[in-house]
């Protein structure tokens, strides 16, 4: 009980500050129940329920009091509309008036919000003797049940990957769609309320110096009710806001260039096999004519021919192994049974190797392959060809920036290296770094929502996944906001009902397929081992046709 407005006023500010530690609504609606005497007080209700409005705005988030909280006037004066400016949503008096019978009767109003503004609606009478007559038609508070009662909140966004997508900006008006704007219309229905969506004006995502800036420095600073794009969960941010419960999470993952393992074009024709397979073949080849020379040589057959065959030479003998795995005959054949098996032999080992070296030369020229420069996070932290980007600001941030890991302190020190001063929000900030992504020698550290939006962007990225547990996510609100509260029991219901799993579905491609490109035409730079081999024969005969020409001049 109070007998002045000044110990009224510090009373209600330490109730709000002790209402919001408690974040819980079932508290909110235990301890916010007044009961007001104005016997004698002139502009008694006009005058208690400004000074509430005035400290939900400074101290209760503009929600606290406002929605939370029931007042019954007592003994007042029933204020003209105008007078009421406050935007308190459970207000009821009790006027006492007399009958035409002499006897008195109290009657009880409450106030409605209406599309043409406030209005006083009777619900019920209360005789002198206590007794309801008639019984009241209507609850005493009905805006209860309305939640926020057609508030207009205000929401923080920019464009996010799939998850929110600027669609048109005219005369000041911003239009978004995607999950955002699907989202804050099912909830916009559930609790009654409309929004107006306003993007920072730095075009920032918010990074912590002495204050929070961009758009999470607007939440901090009550100019936003609720941020529309979620966050990661941190310690960092959870002392500056509340979070709504989990909407969605993400995978630290980095995104690069593919690299194709077709650039060398001059080596095409040796590439095939690798160099353990040719020298093995060569000396298969060596073996070859050497044993064919012997046998042939020192026949064991038959003595007593009448025509003895004369052994082949030398170069014959050569001659007669390069010519089977170029599909040629052969002037001179064995004649001995075991020179016949061991031709068969080197026939039967050419085929193989041919059929092989062909299919592998098809395989190379027509499929484009990809090779991989780093497979873990390790390994990316000690290739000098990579550079590794990181957005500002982003969750991941925290993670490498405070850890005493050796790898992670390497990545961090790489991330420093490529970021650049002249960049002034995170707009510019995306483009540049998708600029950079796309000359090759640079991996963006990212979430895997934000990694899907690349991929529809660019056909020629790859993933590879950071290797540690996921991130939550969840819509910040400035610091023990009761928006929280009823938003992430709304939250739960969508996800509960598959609502949330629905518009994911909708908006993005959750069927990753792998991109597989188109084989160009073959030119000439792709056949530069064949046109350099036969110039080099061609030079070969010449510097042997000038040698035979100086042997036989002299």
């Amino acid at each position: 009980m109070f007998l002045q407005m000044q110990a009224f006023e510090q009373s209600l500010t330490e109730l709000i500050k002790t209402s919001l530690k408690k974040n819980r609504l079932n508290i909110y609606r235990k301890l916010l129940n007044f009961i007001a005497f104005c016997d004698g007080i002139n502009h008694c209700l006009p005058r208690i329920t400004n000074i509430c409005s005035s400290k939900d705005k400074k101290y209760g988030q503009g929600t606290l009091l406002r929605h939370f909280s029931k007042w019954v006037f007592l003994n007042v004066d029933p204020p003209t509309l105008p007078e009421i400016q406050n935007n308190l949503d459970n207000i009821a008096i009790a006027v006492k008036e007399k009958c035409v019978s002499g006897s008195s009767v109290v009657k009880v109003s409450t106030l409605l919000w209406k599309p043409n503004g406030r209005q006083w609606s009777p619900v019920g009478n209360v005789t002198e003797n206590g007794k309801i007559y008639p019984t009241f038609v209507a609850p005493l508070f009905p805006n209860t049940k309305y939640i926020l009662n057609g508030r207009k909140l205000k929401i923080g966004v920019m464009e996010w990957g799939q998850f929110c997508k600027l669609t048109t900006s005219t005369n000041g008006s911003i239009m978004y769609s995607h999950v955002c704007k699907d989202l804050f219309d099912i909830l916009g229905e559930y609790l009654n309320f409309t929004y107006e969506l306003i993007e920072p004006p730095d075009q920032s995502w918010g990074e912590l110096t002495e204050t929070w800036s961009g758009l999470l420095g607007m939440v901090e600073r009550n100019e936003l009710d609720l941020s529309g794009i979620p966050y990661g969960l941190n310690l960092k941010k959870s002392k500056s806001f509340t979070f709504s419960s989990i909407l969605d999470k993400t995978e630290c993952e980095f995104v690069y260039k593919k690299l194709s393992t077709n650039d060398n074009h001059w080596m095409l024709l040796v590439s095939v096999f690798k160099w353990k397979v040719y020298v093995c073949g060569l000396l298969t080849m060596v073996w070859c004519i050497a044993l064919y020379s012997l046998i042939e040589r020192h026949s064991v057959g038959d003595q007593h021919a009448e025509i003895s065959a004369c052994p082949p030479s030398t170069s014959e003998s050569v001659m007669a192994a390069v010519r089977v795995p170029l599909h040629q005959g052969s002037l001179h054949l064995p004649q001995s049974r075991s020179g016949r098996i061991v031709y068969a032999s080197w026939w039967m080992f050419c085929i193989t190797i041919v059929a092989v070296y062909t299919g592998n030369l098809v395989a190379i020229m027509s499929v484009v392959k990809d090779r991989r420069p780093f497979k873990t996070m390790g390994e990316l932290a000690e290739n000098e060809d990579f550079k590794i980007i990181l957005r500002k600001g982003s969750s991941f941030e925290d993670l490498f920036k405070n850890s005493n890991d050796s790898v992670s302190k390497k990545i961090w020190t790489k991330v420093l290296g490529t970021r650049s001063a002249n960049i002034q929000n995170s707009l510019d900030e995306d483009h540049h770094y998708k600029m950079l992504l796309q000359t090759g020698s640079y991996a963006f550290m990212t979430g895997s929502a934000t990694a899907d939006s690349l991929e529809t962007t660019f056909n020629n990225l790859r993933r590879m996944k950071c290797g540690f547990g996921p991130l939550y996510l969840g819509l910040p609100f400035p610091l023990n906001s009761p928006l929280a509260e009823i938003f992430s029991d709304k939250l739960i219901r969508l996800y509960d009902n598959g609502v949330l799993e629905a518009l994911t579905r909708k908006w993005y491609n959750t069927q990753r397929e792998e991109y597989v490109p188109a084989r160009p035409k073959i030119d000439i730079s792709n056949l530069r081992s064949v046109w350099v081999m036969c110039a080099t024969g061609i030079t070969v005969s010449f510097v042997m046709l000038g040698l035979e020409c100086l042997l036989n001049y002299r």
